[in-house]
């Protein structure tokens, strides 16, 4: 786990930031008065929201238009397909967020023997 912080008073002027930690992309928002952080990841293609349409609590992904609900993480007419959310603690004027460490990324050899294995169990 990785703590990453930013700025209360920049979330609260600009409405959202984005910052990250060993190269997972953080989206930090102010939602209904709430602070949230999650993933900066599209579910589809993994295209960041940053850049998307926020209105209320609805983020639009720019790439593909695909909205999740940032109260809740959950895709629109998708239930069950959800961002990935992170824990955030707001000290003073820092929010700091817990960013899991990113799993190791395998080889061609790895994920080749990985799904070889899952194909015999």
């Amino acid at each position: 786990m990785t703590e990453v912080s930013v700025s209360l008073d920049e979330v609260m002027q600009q409405g959202r930031v984005t910052t990250s930690s060993e190269g997972t992309a953080v989206l930090v928002a102010l939602i209904d008065g709430e602070v949230v952080a999650y993933q900066d990841e599209c579910g589809h293609r993994g295209n960041s929201l940053a850049q998307g349409v926020l209105r209320e609590c609805i983020v639009t992904c720019p790439a593909h238009l695909w909205r999740y609900d940032l109260r809740t993480g959950e895709r629109h007419h998708s239930p069950g397909s959800r961002l990935t959310r992170f824990n955030v603690e707001i000290i003073g004027d820092a929010i700091v967020i817990d960013v899991p460490a990113p799993a190791p990324k395998l080889s061609i050899r790895e994920a080749l023997l990985a799904a070889a294995r899952e194909e015999r169990s």
